[in-house]
Parts: C-alpha cells; structure tokens; sequence
C-alpha cells in the first residue's frame, strides 16, 4: 500500500522522535510518505493539500491535525509565530468544522481510504483547559469523518490519556516558540529526547505536545493496529 501521511509536526517527527520512523520498521511491505509540516493548522494544512497534485494515487491518506489549532493559544509567542507563517488557526468550532470536512473531501479525492486520528494533548494533564479544547475538537473530527464513505476515525487521544498519564500528570506546557526550536535543533537523540521529557515528568511527550521514544512507539502500534485493520 501507498500511505501518506497528513499533518504537523507530530506527523513531520521534529521535535521529538517520529513515529513513522517506528511504523517503517513495523510496515515494511508498504510505501510510507511523510507529509508533515511544523506547525500546521487545519486552515493551513488544507490550503497546502488543496494546491498538491499527484500523479500516482494514494491507497490510504492519514489525517492527524489539530493541536496548532489550540497551541496558538497558550502563548503570544505561538500566536506570533502563526501569522508570521502564515498557519492561522480556526477561530472557532465551526471554523474548524468547516476546514475538516473540506480536507476531507480533498483527501478522498486523493485516497481511497482515509484514516483521521484525533488530535492528541497539549500538556499531559487531560483535564486542563487546552485539552478540553481539544476534545472537542476531537469530537467535530469523529462526526466530520463519519459523514465520508471510506472513512475511518481513530480515538488516539481516549486511548492514550485513559492509559498512560496517570493520577498525578505533568503540568509541563509547552509555552516557548523559542525552546521549542532549540530542542528541534539540539536534540537530535531519541536518548536525549528521553532525559528532557524524564526532567519534566513526561511519560509519552517531550515537551507535553512532541514525541518522546515511548509516545512514539505507542503512537506507531496504535497506527499499526489501525492500517492492517484497514488493509
């Protein structure tokens, strides 16, 4: 199978460690394209695949979009960094609704399967205002993504914090656009990826947001589960 793969940072595996790089080794029968780019918000994201053209077709396109739409924010420094890249965030729930359902029909013209994943967390501590946010955004994802024929939703977010947060998570947010860019930069090891997020009490992201070795292995199985589901 030709699967590529649509989204942010989380998808692009910088900072932090990259799950494809761990779902290569597990799919080794299928082409894998990583489309990630850093940063990218649902409005943004669909503009950029709206201009892609291909001329091979794709037997499953992966949707996984929609913490920038929140992280943009927790800070002016993330809010800065979004107009100056030109990556706006939805302003709303309908925004983002409205976004979703063009990506997705997009995507499908693209694919003939689409996989969406549900954004996952901002901080590990499932309760605070941000990833209340970004339940429902995850919601808005669920319900956009049954109205398609072929596709298919994941609840990585339900399955992740119901299991590996525990009673008393991190606080640790990722507040810093500057930080953010260094650890891309400096932390280049899956090892040193690991002491960071070990410092902040992180169990599955370094930074609350990216990747550590164990998200991203959490992160690939799940994925893994899902793709020869869909196989």
């Amino acid at each position: 199978m030709r699967i590529a793969f649509y989204g942010d940072s989380l998808i692009k595996g910088s900072p932090g460690v990259s799950f494809l790089r761990v779902l290569e080794a597990m799919l080794p029968k299928h082409e894998l394209l990583n489309l990630g780019k850093g940063g990218d918000t649902i409005v943004s994201l669909y503009r950029r695949i709206a201009r892609h053209r291909t001329h091979d077709p794709l037997d499953l396109a992966v949707l996984w979009v929609g913490v920038n739409d929140v992280l943009a924010t927790v800070s002016l420094s993330h809010s800065t960094l979004k107009w100056l890249m030109r990556q706006p965030r939805a302003r709303d729930l309908a925004e983002f609704r409205r976004y979703y359902q063009r990506t997705l029909k997009r995507l499908r013209q693209l694919a003939d399967t689409v996989l969406t994943v549900s954004p996952l967390v901002i901080g590990e501590d499932p309760s605070n205002r941000w990833n209340r946010r970004l339940e429902d955004l995850s919601r808005i994802a669920s319900i956009a993504s049954a109205a398609f024929e072929q596709v298919h939703y994941l609840d990585l977010r339900a399955e992740l914090t119901a299991t590996w947060f525990g009673d008393k998570p991190s606080d640790y947010i990722p507040k810093s656009v500057t930080r953010i860019a260094w650890e891309s930069l400096l932390l280049r090891s899956p090892a040193g990826v690991d002491k960071a997020a070990s410092r902040r009490g992180l169990h599955l992201t370094l930074d609350g947001v990216h990747l550590n070795s164990k998200g991203a292995e959490v992160v690939a199985e799940a994925l893994r589960e899902a793709i020869e589901t869909l196989c």
